[in-house]
């Protein structure tokens, strides 16, 4: 594998050039905020797997494999990695004229940018360097945000062609383009530009057609050195039965097909493909990146067995859930198989925000839940959000309490504590109003979930009984009450750690 320099300022000529930009806030570690360091050194700065600061873009290096598969000439550009890179080894952020300097060595007819909702800006400073550049140039843009607000974002001078929902043939479609309006326009699925200004919407794709199982698997040679240890995440549905309110994965599905379905992948197939990473990538641990893990017990049991059988156990491996989902049984076979943590999006412990926002379980499950992950000897993580619709700051002061609680009694081995969002394409961006909730911001840089170490802000929302500044204020008391307890705890580990070795 190439390091991020080699990558970013060696001279190519591709046919396209696929780029993640920076996203993380523009400021040093150094220079944040005091709480939200020491609440992740109270945690060891330990992350869960689900959540490693160095984990690639899987779907910019899926995009990859798909094009070149098709016998076209692609590289990965991933300013997020070189901005890490640069604060860890120089103490200095990523510049504009960093990303000029790499975009003027590529020459490509296509330059393909993914982008999430807190990175849309940042995202458009780099479509408008590459047409500064590269006049001739298309700029294609895909991922979460793009999808959800496409019919907006596609008005930017900027930007030329969207692609909705995955794009792995639509992408592959456009490339073997010279891009003109009469040959996009036979392209289904896209958004674009024609030659005055006007939006080309063309007839969505259809869902079924795509075969997960037939996708190569994503190009992580193109990884560069400094985002190892690769971190993959494996995907053993398409999509998610379930509706969270702040949550906008189906609207990305509905948006880009008329006939969306949550798509399973064949168990064996799954594991053929965590087989290749290991035995190609030497990796040590993967996430499962479907949204709720054991949705289909029968093919979760099934890829399970397989991984035991195919003796891949001793791989470590994270995915997410609903509480209750999980039994003793299924969670002895999870570990077995391999399974260290368990994320579990508990959200409030007050059951009026959590009826409000459907989540569909009784808030007293959850300690037994927890329990039961414990018994079976894997650690439960817990997610926790801050300034739900029915919340004042009494039941925000049980919520913190109840997370101590979890914490004291070490039902919980790390948490995230974070504030609502309201992402385009969820309900919470649709009819806030509906869940108690009133939007004060549309400054996408700020849309954080403020569980990142660096990535917070003032929350975009308020509530019926709290500010956005009254939101962020209870966020930070969470943070420093919480550090507290995994202080103590980590004491009384120690302390037992010291008795048992008198002993």
């Amino acid at each position: 594998m190439r390091k991020i320099r080699e990558i970013l300022f060696s001279k190519q000529e591709l046919d396209i050039a696929l780029i993640q930009p920076n996203f993380l806030m523009p400021i040093l570690e150094s220079d944040q905020n005091e709480i939200v360091r020491e609440y992740w050194k109270s945690m060891n700065n330990s992350e869960p797997l689900g959540d490693t600061p160095n984990e690639p873009n899987h779907g910019l290096f899926s995009l990859a494999a798909s094009l070149r598969q098709a016998g076209h000439s692609v590289d990965v550009l991933d300013f997020q990695a070189f901005d890490r890179f640069l604060r860890e080894t120089e103490n200095r952020l990523i510049t504009l004229e960093d990303i000029k300097a790499s975009i003027a060595m590529k020459q490509a007819r296509y330059f393909g940018i993914s982008t999430i909702t807190v990175a849309s800006e940042n995202a458009l400073h780099i479509a408008r360097i590459i047409k500064e550049i590269h006049p001739d140039s298309k700029v294609i843009f895909g991922g979460m945000h793009p999808t959800l607000y496409g019919e907006h974002f596609i008005k930017h001078e900027e930007v030329d062609i969207i692609i909705p929902g995955e794009g792995n043939q639509v992408i592959v479609d456009i490339v073997e383009t010279s891009g003109s309006e009469s040959e996009l326009a036979k392209i289904d699925g896209i958004l674009f530009k024609d030659h005055t200004g006007n939006v080309v919407v063309t007839k969505k794709r259809s869902c079924c057609h795509i075969e997960l199982d037939e996708l190569p698997y994503p190009a992580y040679d193109l990884i560069c050195q400094e985002s190892l240890p690769l971190m993959p995440r494996i995907f053993s549905v398409r999509g998610c039965p379930f509706s969270c309110v702040f949550c906008s994965c189906n609207a990305f599905y509905s948006i880009a097909y008329d006939d969306y379905v949550v798509g399973v992948r064949d168990p064996k197939k799954v594991v053929d493909e965590i087989e290749h990473l290991y035995n190609n990538y030497s990796i040590k641990f993967y996430c499962f990146g479907d949204l709720t893990f054991m949705t289909n017990k029968k093919q979760s049991h099934e890829i399970c067995n397989e991984l035991i059988k195919r003796g891949l156990g001793h791989i470590s491996w994270w995915c997410q859930t609903t509480v209750g989902r999980l039994n003793l049984d299924d969670l002895q076979l999870m570990k077995k198989a391999g399974c260290v943590q368990v994320g579990l999006g508990v959200e409030n412990s007050s059951q009026d925000a959590l009826d409000l926002v459907g989540k569909p379980f009784d808030f007293r499950s959850t300690e037994q839940q927890c329990k039961l992950i414990r018994q079976a000897g894997i650690d439960p993580i817990t997610y926790w959000m801050v300034g739900l619709g029915t919340e004042n700051f009494q039941t925000s002061k049980n919520m913190i309490d109840r997370i101590c609680y979890f914490i004291r009694n070490d039902l919980t081995e790390l948490s995230h504590i974070g504030v609502p969002v309201p992402y385009p394409g969820s309900l919470l961006w649709n009819t806030p109003e509906k869940y108690g909730l009133e939007i004060v911001s549309k400054d996408f840089s700020n849309y954080w979930m403020n569980s990142d170490e660096l990535g917070y802000s003032l929350p975009a929302v308020r509530t019926k009984y709290l500010s956005r500044e009254h939101i962020y204020a209870i966020w930070q008391y969470a943070l420093i009450a919480t550090a507290e307890e995994y202080k103590n705890r980590s004491l009384r580990r120690l302390n037992k750690g010291e008795s048992n070795n008198e002993q």
